[in-house]
This record gives structure tokens, C-alpha cells and sequence, in this order.
């Protein structure tokens, strides 16, 4: 498995390739055109975007993606609305906001949603890292994240936690 790093403007990464496999996925994602410009486009103008994909020998396999995180930012302004004050103070803000991880059905519990963690994360300047995910302990994508640090901030809904994580300096 080949794992590439892209820092700053992704418009050279494969971005059809990673619609694909978002949509293989989350099921969600509409047409290309709209998903370039919404949730695609959106993110990867924002500070500090960063992508981490994962190729097998014929095709991606999976990515992950995230960017600086700011108050005025949709996010982050719904999870500051939803952490006790103290909390967001003290996350919220010069933090890398851990957008989506995804990885193709049969290339699951093979590791490679772990290396693109792992990878997306690596030599990162922010002191720490927030996400939302399932609040369900059995979900794979939590098992992962708790296997790798994180712990539970707060929800921001009902079945919705917010994940924070320290990074190294």
C-alpha cells in the first residue's frame, strides 16, 4: 500500500478518484460537480488543509483530510456551542479539525484506516485535534480513534461525540 501526503491546496490530488471513493462509502455524496463545491471544494480552500491518501497497485483505497480549525467556522462553532465553556476555550481554535477518514469495504481491518490516521496526523503544528463521530463504543471508526488517544469532549447531538487529542510537539 502506497500512502501520499498532500500539504496546503490539494488541486493537484486525485479529487474524482477521492469522490469515488467517498460516495462508495458514506453513500451521501450527490453528483461530483456538487461535492467539489460542498463539502470537498469548501475544506480544501481552508488554512492548513491536508490530505492523506492510500493506494493499493491498481486503484485508491481510502483517504482522510482535515484542516486548521477557527471560531467563525461552521464546526467549530457548533462544537463550541455545544462544550462547556471551559472545554471550548481550551480546544477550540488553532486546532486541526480531523474531517473525514474512509476506506473502501474490502480493504477494512487490514490497517489502512489506521496508516492514513496515523499518516494524516504525523509532523502536524497544532497542539491538538478535534473530530465528531458515532457515540456507538462498537463502531469501528471509534474503536480506531480510541486505540489511537482520543477521548470524548462532549456531544454535539444525539449519537454524535466530539473527540479531542493531543499531538506531540
Amino acid at each position: 500500500m502506497d500512502y501520499v501526503v498532500y500539504d496546503g491546496t490539494a488541486a493537484f490530488a486525485p479529487a474524482a478518484e477521492i469522490f469515488g471513493v467517498y460516495d462508495a462509502v458514506f453513500h451521501d455524496a450527490g453528483d461530483l460537480t456538487a461535492w467539489l463545491d460542498s463539502p470537498w471544494g469548501r475544506h480544501l480552500s481552508r488554512a492548513g488543509f491536508r490530505l492523506a491518501t492510500a493506494r493499493d497497485a491498481r486503484r485508491l483505497v481510502g483517504f482522510a483530510w482535515g484542516y486548521t480549525g477557527a471560531r467563525g467556522q461552521h464546526w467549530s462553532d457548533l462544537v463550541a456551542d455545544s462544550l462547556p465553556a471551559p472545554v471550548a476555550a481550551s480546544w477550540l481554535g488553532g486546532h486541526f479539525e480531523f474531517v473525514e477518514l474512509a476506506v473502501l469495504e474490502g480493504f477494512r481491518r487490514r490497517g489502512v484506516g489506521g496508516r492514513l490516521h496515523d499518516v494524516l496526523l504525523d509532523g502536524l503544528p497544532h497542539p491538538r485535534a478535534l473530530l465528531t463521530t458515532s457515540d456507538d463504543e462498537d463502531d469501528p471508526a471509534v474503536r480506531l480513534y480510541r486505540a489511537r488517544g482520543w477521548s470524548t469532549l462532549g456531544r454535539v447531538a444525539d449519537g454524535v461525540q466530539v473527540l479531542g487529542r493531543r499531538l506531540p510537539a
